[in-house]
């Protein structure tokens, strides 16, 4: 979590912007004149999403560059939650991995629900969590329609840079990463954070256990990401990770 919620994208390799969101993260990718966002906060984050965009055109020198695509790591409320408004201000393209497509329409839904969030409600860190969540929209209708399946393992250009979404399932059953091989980033989303409003731990780990569709999978997944070594991994919850 952003300590001050600012959201201040920080450049982390050349055209690679990461923005700490008050409780999840965003990437925004920069090049060809146009931009890129990778997961887009909590419905309440609308505007901090838009202010980095333009942080991000400012700091390019093209103030003029264009938001074109949005890629989804998965489809929970903190990861899409402003796509929909940001449509009503922007023209651009949404992705995700095919199996994942119907968790961002929501003709399914693959997230913690308050039948498992209750147990823990006596912790300070999950209530803290809980009310947050609640106060950032997280309960709303957060449902993106027009996403157009990825194709998983291929190389594509985004903003200028080679992007490369891999599946990492078990955190939901389309989780996808995306890794820029040119730039050696490795955008995790939430199959590896260094942090968590709920978590008292710093650093690489896994989420709760209530947060994943399927907790085996997810540790599998975790495991590969942990050994996979990018210079710079940007996660979906806590800062980044440069080594």
């Amino acid at each position: 979590m952003s300590p001050t919620g600012a959201a201040t994208p920080v450049e982390v390799a050349p055209g690679v912007y990461f923005v700490e969101g008050p409780a999840s993260n965003w990437t925004i990718l920069a090049g060809d004149d146009t931009l890129t966002l990778v997961d887009a906060g909590y419905p309440a984050d609308l505007e901090l999403v838009e202010s980095s965009l333009r942080a991000v055109a400012s700091a390019t020198g093209d103030g003029y560059a264009r938001l074109t695509s949005v890629l989804v790591t998965h489809g929970h409320s903190d990861h899409i939650g402003t796509i929909t408004a940001l449509r009503r201000r922007h023209e651009f393209e949404v992705s995700a991995a095919p199996a994942e497509v119907p968790n961002v329409t929501r003709e399914q839904l693959h997230q913690v629900t308050v039948r498992d969030v209750l147990p823990h409600l006596y912790k300070p860190r999950f209530a803290r969590w809980v009310l947050h969540a609640v106060r950032a929209g997280g309960l709303g209708d957060v449902a993106v329609t027009d996403v157009v399946p990825l194709d998983l393992g291929t190389s594509r250009t985004f903003s200028g840079h080679r992007v490369v979404p891999t599946a990492a399932v078990g955190h939901t059953p389309g989780h996808t990463v995306f890794a820029l091989p040119d730039d050696d980033v490795l955008i995790t989303g939430d199959a590896l954070v260094t942090g968590h409003p709920t978590s008292r731990l710093d650093g690489v780990q896994m989420l709760h256990p209530i947060f994943h569709s399927d907790l085996a999978e997810a540790g599998r997944t975790y495991g590969r990401l942990v050994d996979r070594g990018a210079r710079v991994v940007l996660p979906g919850h806590g800062p980044a990770l440069i080594r």
